[in-house]
């Protein structure tokens, strides 16, 4: 019996070990700051625009390509903000001229994609003037830079 208890706990200890050393020990990696104080701004920021974004409705999560192009030097933030007017879907949901953030991301480095979103609400079927609303930073201080807003409509089906 001590022979197999030994043989057990030596077993239990390998696997320890092997989890230990291909990291499935549960730690979760923090992602590291990058070291931005060197980098010479660009006074050029690509802005991506979209004529019309697609989204389903009746669910907050969706599908999204945003993203800061890798040529850039400073962070964004971008807020996907709907438009209420006399075109929007129902028209029931708010007054004319009426703004509502659905959805504003965190700083977004270079070359970062964001794929997935939670709105704010869900939407019903229809047709809707939205912005895009971009927040530029300086990526040394994340100082405030100039920003933009793109018109386009979401689609929600």
């Amino acid at each position: 019996m001590n022979r197999k208890s030994n043989r057990i706990l030596a077993v239990f200890l390998m696997i320890i070990l092997i989890c230990s050393l291909s990291g499935c020990s549960g730690k979760v990696e923090q992602k590291t700051e990058k070291d931005y104080s060197k980098i010479e701004m660009n006074s050029n920021i690509s802005i991506p625009g979209y004529e019309s974004l697609e989204l389903k409705a009746g669910t907050k999560k969706q599908s999204v390509n945003f993203y800061n192009p890798k040529e850039n030097t400073c962070y964004f933030r971008i807020s996907l903000v709907i438009k209420y007017g006399a075109d929007t879907a129902s028209g029931k949901e708010g007054n004319v001229g009426e703004e509502t953030v659905l959805w504003t991301s965190e700083m977004i480095e270079p070359g970062e994609h964001v794929k997935s979103i939670k709105l704010s609400k869900e939407l019903e079927s229809g047709e809707y003037t939205a912005t895009l609303k971009y927040e530029c930073f300086r990526l040394q201080d994340k100082s405030p830079l100039n920003g933009s807003n793109v018109e386009l409509t979401l689609n929600v089906n």
